[in-house]
């Protein structure tokens, strides 16, 4: 865990109410720890009654990811129930767009019932608090693109959310043509990324993204998902590509005004 997250300061384990249950992702305490700190670190500044919990916290559901329904069934029930268990009226899905989707879209059909939440994607929870005045955010002088995941845009519909963030983060947001629902794809949907035998189509569709965010102009792309960042990472070292690769909860922690 991240030395700034201790289990004793926001680790539900026990029956007290708590608003909202923060999810997390496997890949974020892999390979970006700072996004699961600037999450925590936002919710704490914004006087957010919320938890993890020790009941069910993984966004990513790899049952749905390989497969079996059973597995599926059963991470999503974990979840629901470590909600269920401390009252929470909000699950927050982490920068995962599969995790997203998976309680957000898929959960309901598995259990076969409604869910007794709202759930929302990271980024869609910080635009609704920005739209009613809670988070208010210091752009930076800096030209930059965003990057629509696609199952946060076109599976789960997020587009003018981050777009909205966005416009106050930076003093010259430059849209990438096409953007939202025709958005081209990282490359790395699915898993494809860690996929070995699929790594030279991968790199072909990101050459494809690569000229996108060229043509914007702008010195770096900005993205809301955790699978995305990780394939832009690892196929901007093949191509020895310059752009600055940032992460949309980092940058809105790092922007905040008290």
């Amino acid at each position: 865990m991240h030395p700034e997250i201790t289990p004793s300061s926001n680790f539900h384990q026990t029956r007290d109410t708590t608003e909202v249950l923060l999810l997390d992702s496997s890949l974020d305490y892999e390979a970006y720890q700072p996004t699961l700190a600037a999450m925590a670190k936002i919710l704490d500044r914004l006087g957010i009654d919320w938890s993890f919990s020790s009941k069910g916290y993984e966004a990513s559901n790899l049952g749905l990811f390989s497969g079996e329904e059973s597995i599926a069934r059963t991470m999503v029930e974990r979840i629901t129930e470590a909600a269920e268990d401390m009252g929470a009226k909000t699950v927050l899905a982490p920068e995962c767009g599969h995790g997203y989707g998976s309680i957000r879209w898929e959960a309901p059909n598995l259990l076969g019932r409604e869910l007794p939440f709202e759930v929302l994607h990271i980024v869609e929870f910080l635009a609704r608090m920005h739209k009613e005045g809670r988070l208010k955010l210091k752009p930076e002088s800096r030209a930059l693109t965003y990057h629509d995941p696609c199952k946060l845009g076109r599976r789960g519909g997020v587009f003018e959310e981050p777009r909205e963030m966005m416009r106050d983060l930076v003093t010259d947001y430059r849209e990438m043509k096409p953007g939202g629902v025709t958005n081209w794809c990282c490359g790395g949907g699915g898993g494809v990324v860690v996929i070995e035998s699929a790594r030279k189509l991968q790199l072909e569709s990101f050459k494809i993204k690569m000229d996108q965010v060229e043509k914007t102009g702008a010195e770096g792309v900005v993205m809301s998902c955790a699978f995305c960042h990780m394939t832009f990472d690892k196929s901007s070292e093949h191509f020895k590509w310059d752009k600055k690769i940032e992460d949309m909860v980092q940058m809105i922690e790092r922007q905040m005004i008290d």
